[in-house]
């Protein structure tokens, strides 16, 4: 397994890992991703800026995210209260797995590779989720990250969790 900056070259496969997330969430009933975001305008400004990972197995991409080390505007308001008080965190968006290794965590094994990329740079790991995303809220506490609150993106509720690194 390779953890890695995505390159423009990636790009269509992340489209359609992200395209098969889509649609895994729309059949599970869960309203997140169901309006338009993320997009592949989103992605390809991700790896744009640098901020677009991927995990490769076997010469394929199977994971996508976007790694932030600038803060998270929609983290500054949250009803609860975040573990830290300082923007010296790392955030984790649009992370999706591919159809067929979906179950073989390596969604898990993402989140993993970004505290280490971060541990020694930053404070603290944020991420949020909507809130029947359950394969996403399942995979939170088994990484030892604690739910603060509700934020709001788009005055959309998502719960907030975070983790000491």
């Amino acid at each position: 397994m390779i953890f890695r900056q995505a390159t423009p070259h990636d790009l269509p496969t992340i489209y359609e890992i992200l395209e098969g997330a889509i649609h895994r969430l729309c059949a599970m009933g869960v309203d997140q991703w169901q309006h338009g975001y993320p997009n592949r305008e989103r992605i390809a400004q991700d790896v744009a800026e640098g901020i677009g990972y991927v995990i490769e197995e076997e010469d394929r991409v199977v994971a996508y995210g976007a790694v932030i080390f600038t803060g998270e505007e929609a983290y500054r308001v949250i009803e609860g209260r975040w573990l830290t008080v300082e923007e010296n965190y790392v955030v984790v968006h649009r992370m999706c797995v591919a159809e067929e290794v979906v179950g073989h965590s390596f969604g898990r094994r993402f989140m993993e590779a970004v505290e280490q990329l971060s541990r020694g740079r930053v404070q603290s790991f944020r991420v949020d989720t909507h809130a029947d995303n359950r394969v996403m809220q399942s995979l939170r506490p088994r990484l030892g990250f604690t739910r603060c609150g509700t934020i709001h993106i788009d005055r959309r509720p998502f719960d907030a969790f975070e983790k000491f690194l």
